[in-house]
C-alpha cells in the first residue's frame, strides 16, 4: 500500500486535477494504488472532489495496527520497533478532515503479507482484522463505513501461512457487513515477486475503484427499495 510503483514511469499519467492526496508516509519517487484509484473512481462516480487520506507502513503486520497495541504481541511478527500505528492513522484522518465538509466513503486496505510469514500472526488474523474494522468505524464515527481490502498473493513458498490469511480475509468479507474483497491475482510485480510494479499498482487502484463504486451503488439501490 505504501507503493513501489515508479513515478518516473508514469509518463503522461497523473492524478486528476480534482483529486487530493494527503500521504503521511510517502515513499520518495514512488506511488501506490492511489493514482489508478483516483482516475477510475472519478470516471465512475460523480464527485466535485476526491480526497485520499493515506497512511501506510511497509512490511507491517496487523499486530502493529492494533488499537490496544502491545509491543509484546507486535514482536511476534517482528513489528515491535514500528510502535503503535493505529493512533497515527486515526489522528491523520481526523486532522485532515477537521472543520472540512468531507464525507468519508471507505477505508481501502492492502495488507497481510507480513502476517503470512508468521504462524502466530496468521492464526489471529481474522480476529484482528474484524476488530480493526470495528475500531476504525467507531473511532471515525462511521458505523457503516465501507471497507475494501485487497487479497494478499505473495509466493506461498516464502510465506508459509498465506492460505490461513487468505481464508481469514474471505471469512471477514463474508461475515462482516460492508466489507468486500479485491482480487489481486495477475497483477504485475517487481522481480522480488512481492511488490507490485508501476503497471500493477495502476491496475490495483482501478480494481479498488471498481469494487468500491459497485458497493456504493448497490448500497444506494438497497436503501432506495427499503
Amino acid at each position: 500500500m505504501v507503493g513501489h510503483g515508479q513515478l518516473s514511469e508514469l509518463g503522461d499519467i497523473t492524478m486528476p486535477a480534482n483529486a487530493r492526496l494527503f500521504d503521511l508516509n510517502p515513499r520518495p519517487g514512488c506511488f501506490g494504488p492511489e493514482v489508478g484509484f483516483a482516475q477510475r473512481f472519478l470516471e465512475l462516480m460523480s464527485l466535485d472532489e476526491l480526497w485520499l487520506i493515506k497512511y501506510a507502513v511497509g512490511g507491517s503486520s496487523l499486530l502493529a495496527w492494533e488499537r490496544e497495541w502491545s509491543a509484546e504481541r507486535a514482536a511476534t511478527a517482528g513489528d515491535a520497533d514500528k510502535g503503535a500505528l493505529y493512533p497515527q492513522l486515526i489522528g491523520h484522518v481526523k486532522g485532515v478532515t477537521a472543520g472540512e465538509d468531507v464525507k468519508l466513503l471507505a477505508c481501502l486496505w492492502m495488507q497481510g503479507e507480513s502476517d503470512s510469514r508468521y504462524q502466530a500472526a496468521a492464526a489471529v488474523y481474522q480476529r484482528n482484522l474484524t476488530r480493526l474494522i470495528v475500531d476504525i468505524r467507531h473511532d471515525l464515527g462511521q458505523p457503516e463505513l465501507h471497507f475494501v481490502m485487497g487479497l494478499v498473493n505473495p509466493t506461498p513458498a516464502r510465506f508459509a501461512f498465506l492460505s490461513t490469511v487468505r481464508a481469514a480475509q474471505a471469512t471477514v468479507a463474508r461475515t462482516v457487513p460492508n466489507v468486500s474483497p479485491v482480487d489481486t491475482d495477475g497483477l504485475s510485480k517487481h522481480e522480488d515477486d512481492l511488490h507490485y510494479d508501476t503497471a500493477g499498482q495502476l491496475e490495483l487502484g482501478k480494481r479498488f475503484a471498481d469494487q468500491l463504486a459497485h458497493e456504493l451503488r448497490s448500497h444506494a439501490a438497497g436503501r432506495a427499495t427499503d
